[in-house]
């Protein structure tokens, strides 16, 4: 009787760590926003002239190259923060001049990804912007609109960056 009681146990617990690391591998695999954004909306946008796309795609390569290093410094500041907050003895200061150094860095991130759309958007006609904008807003709308194991997933996932920002 308890060995089958271990065994059903050991089981499931065996099937829900399986399940789980299957759920947070296939969403660690997920490019980042930025990229997935910038290469899905833009290829999209109708009746694009071949001199549209080039320059899109070089106001792209721009922006992902102004960008990158940023990001990367916000990743950087981020760890530090972790181990500010998970030392022995806590230093206050550090911890709150790292956060405005990454707020700093979100505001610029931030700023580079509108005048980003806004330059792409510059390039485009009337309707051609129209799609483009009518589709950002159903692309954020829509990112909600997954099964509700990857919409609590990235809801948890938001609550734990709150906690960490």
């Amino acid at each position: 009787m308890k060995n089958t009681v271990l065994t059903k146990s050991l089981l499931v617990l065996l099937v829900s760590v399986l399940i789980t690391s299957f759920s947070l591998n296939s969403y660690a695999q997920r490019e980042p926003r930025e990229f997935r954004d910038s290469a899905r909306i833009e290829h999209k946008i109708p009746n694009l002239t071949a001199d549209q796309k080039t320059k899109i795609e070089t106001l792209k390569i721009k922006h992902l190259k102004e960008v990158t290093p940023l990001r990367n410094e916000l990743d950087e500041k981020r760890a530090h923060l972790k181990t500010l907050e998970s030392m022995e003895k806590v230093d206050r200061d550090a911890i709150n001049k790292t956060i405005d150094e990454i707020t700093a860095l979100q505001g610029k991130i931030m700023k580079m990804r509108v005048n980003h759309r806004l330059d792409v958007a510059a390039l485009l006609t009337d309707e051609q912007k129209v799609f483009f904008n009518t589709h950002r807003e159903m692309r954020d709308e829509g990112r909600h609109m997954r099964h509700p194991g990857m919409k609590r997933m990235e809801r948890d996932h938001e609550m734990m960056k709150e906690i960490h920002e």
